[in-house]
């Protein structure tokens, strides 16, 4: 399994109407918050086809174009491998960055999700959160101590890094970058990410209408050994070595009939859906007003 076959799933051979993914979110992990949280649902595993966000969406999606499908995402990598592949693909990293933590917060993948159903009621959806994947928001790390920690090892030539695993920072010869930070700190910051984003999960078990399911494209490591006989400790998710924490994630799946939405939830999703509007009619106000400008020039 280390660098062999991939024995994986496929996303698409399984049922859902909506899928929520959790950024390199590991199944233990998730496991103890669902079983602390009370979440709704039956909490199963699967085995991803990819250790990496990259090699999770090429094994996935590659191979087709997915026409009921809309593809909410936090993470860049959605359209810089699968552009056209889906129906839509409503890229929030460049309309909702939160330039304060340097990522995109779980409410605005939230808020977006919720213009999504209103505009495409008939797609399935598919609403790729960045979390618990760092940037670790709520946490001291977003002073920027981890970032200049990380950026120092880089650019120490004691590790020999290529340009290549500068880029991706997940290869095996740059593995004690992570090392460098105590693993305790480093795993609370990764839980108190997932924490964070959980409930506007919740909240979105409650609405999506039809089967939903909870799910990662891969796990993180923080100190494991890749083998008993290879005894190297494993930071991250370098993305040719397969495992158990890097590709065993949750399936958290919820029916249909489990879902009961309360009166303060629906009165918030209605005030999202006001907010949107407001956008979408201010945006519109300002393309005439472009218009007109142009027209004004020509005449």
């Amino acid at each position: 399994m280390l660098f062999g076959r991939n024995n994986g799933f496929y996303i698409l051979k399984e049922s859902w109407d909506n899928l929520i993914i959790l950024d390199a979110c590991r199944y233990d992990v998730f496991e103890e918050e669902f079983k602390e949280r009370s979440m709704k649902g039956k909490l199963e595993y699967r085995i991803s086809r990819g250790a990496h966000t990259t090699t999770f969406l090429l094994e996935n999606f590659n191979n087709g174009k997915f026409d009921d499908i809309v593809y909410i995402t936090a993470n860049s990598f959605v359209d810089k491998l699968l552009k056209g592949k889906f129906y839509k693909i409503i890229s929030v990293w460049k309309y909702g960055w939160d330039e304060k933590y340097q990522t995109v917060l779980p409410k605005t993948m939230y808020e977006y999700t919720l213009y999504a159903l209103e505009r495409y009621p008939n797609k399935r959806l598919i609403i790729h959160f960045i979390q618990p994947h760092y940037p670790y928001i709520g946490f001291p790390f977003t002073d920027g101590s981890f970032e200049r920690l990380r950026n120092s090892a880089l650019n120490n030539t004691s590790f020999k890094v290529s340009r290549k695993y500068k880029d991706t920072m997940f290869s095996i010869y740059a593995m004690d970058i992570y090392a460098m930070i105590d693993k305790d700190i480093h795993l609370k910051a990764y839980k108190r990410n997932l924490e964070i984003a959980l409930p506007y999960v919740e909240k979105l078990i409650e609405i999506l209408p039809g089967r939903t399911v909870v799910t990662a494209d891969h796990g993180e490591a923080f100190g494991e050994v890749i083998h008993p006989l290879l005894p190297i400790r494993v930071y991250g998710y370098p993305w040719r070595i397969k495992i158990p924490v890097l590709i065993k994630v949750p399936w958290l799946i919820i029916e249909p009939e489990e879902k009961e939405p309360s009166e303060d939830l629906k009165k918030e999703l209605i005030a999202v859906r006001r907010e949107f509007a407001e956008r979408r009619k201010e945006k519109a106000k300002l393309k005439q007003a472009i218009k007109n400008l142009k027209l004004k020039r020509r005449i």
